[in-house]
């Protein structure tokens, strides 16, 4: 049997797995990492290896840094005065977040804007009597979409970016994917508010960061949690480089502990484990998958398809829905590595500018909308939100499409072939 062969019939039982679940997620996801290493698709020093990872460090300490809004009683405050304007319309606790979201994310890392703004979002639907599963995965749908609108905003771009430079062109600017990163922040925060919605359930879960007693406000602690916070998201979207994230990040949750704004008690209940072991179990099944040689298949049988003088729209179309696809599966950035040499070579075959295939490769590969385990961010929603598998297709798989649509409205217009 083929490692191509073994590492599909492993991804199908994970999603088997992951619809049905017979057993929590975290038991499958880290169950499918030792696997992959059992049938030497990734080396068994990488089965943890993602455990201690940047993204990890930056997800934990923003948890806590969330978390000492709750104990300052700063979130109730804020999300008292939030439910006032928002009433009880979940319409309208979406569209807020989504913009808030969007706005932030333009310029922040899709973490540190879902780990700063979740607080917030909790409080307001607990005061507003709203589900706050419902409202957190819009969170995690506006973050995401925000990251459209710079070049900056996932490292995603930045990294299709250099592909392009890599390849000897003229990098984008800054704000060459905004009018797409603009028109996905509107059409999806709409679709949300009035049509996806309907899709999410309510499952009563509360994260772990708001399971705290409801607290008075505490003038110094709130003022340290709040500004803390601030610091710590100027840094991120600064990122210099002496100032990693992830360092930053830490800094502010020794910051909260040191002045007692917490306990480590406090600090280390707020944390949701859980997803933190999801997350580290990723990294090593995308790896697998990656190393089994699935995607170099992919890649060939897109050649073969496209032909020696495709259109543009069916360069746009097959370019897109391949990537869209195989990013709910594998890293966004092992996506875009893979299909950016190579369809930037078709794109000089047949004699079309590269520039719109580079976007459609940018915006297909950070489409991870659809599965859980499609980006680290989805795996923190699912710790706070408790939604399943098939509550990630059923809202995931319009949204890839409604980012296809635009994408394949706006090459023309603003990159055209």
């Amino acid at each position: 049997m083929s490692q191509m062969t073994i590492a599909l019939l492993i991804l199908a039982g994970i999603i088997i797995l992951f619809i049905l679940e017979p057993v929590p997620l975290v038991v499958t996801a880290i169950a499918a990492s030792l696997l992959y290493a059992f049938t030497g698709l990734i080396e068994n020093k990488d089965v943890f290896a993602s455990y201690n990872t940047n993204t990890i460090v930056l997800m934990i300490a923003m948890m806590i840094i969330g978390a000492s809004m709750f104990h300052s009683g700063l979130s109730e405050l804020i999300g008292v005065k939030m439910s006032k304007y928002i009433g009880n319309s979940e319409s309208k606790a979406i569209l807020v977040t989504m913009i808030a979201a969007c706005a932030l994310s333009s310029v922040c890392t899709n973490i540190g804007v879902m780990t700063a703004l979740a607080p917030l979002v909790t409080a307001m639907c607990l005061s507003a009597d709203i589900a706050p599963s419902k409202v957190l995965l819009s969170l995690l749908f506006g973050a995401q979409l925000g990251g459209f609108n710079t070049l900056v905003g996932v490292p995603s771009n930045v990294l299709a970016n250099s592909l392009l430079e890599g390849a000897g062109y003229e990098g984008f600017g800054l704000f060459s994917i905004t009018p797409f990163g603009i028109v996905c922040c509107i059409a999806g925060a709409l679709y949300f508010a009035f049509v996806g919605r309907r899709f999410l359930r309510d499952t009563g879960h509360i994260p772990e960061f708001a399971q705290t007693d409801r607290k008075p406000l505490d003038k110094r602690k709130a003022t340290i949690s709040i500004v803390t916070l601030f610091c710590v998201l100027v840094m991120i979207a600064i990122n210099p480089s002496w100032m990693p994230t992830h360092f930053a990040a830490t800094i502010g949750a020794l910051v909260i502990v040191g002045t007692k704004c917490m306990t480590v008690k406090e600090a280390a209940a707020a944390v949701d484990w859980n997803c933190a072991f999801l997350m580290g179990s990723l990294t090593a099944m995308s790896a697998g998958l990656q190393n089994s040689g699935v995607a170099d298949a992919i890649a060939d049988r897109i050649l073969v398809i496209l032909g020696g003088n495709p259109s543009p729209f069916l360069i746009t179309t097959v370019s897109f829905f391949t990537i869209g696809i195989l990013t709910q599966f594998i890293s966004n950035t092992a996506a875009i590595t893979l299909f950016m040499p190579i369809l930037i070579s078709v794109g000089e075959a047949i004699g079309v500018s590269v520039y719109p295939i580079a976007m459609v490769v940018t915006l297909a590969g950070a489409a991870s909308y659809a599965t859980p385990f499609a980006a680290p961010q989805n795996m923190l929603a699912t710790g706070w939100t408790n939604y399943k598998f098939m509550d990630f297709v059923k809202i995931g798989v319009p949204m890839v499409l409604i980012t296809y649509v635009i994408t394949a409205a706006l090459i023309p217009i603003f990159l055209p072939y």
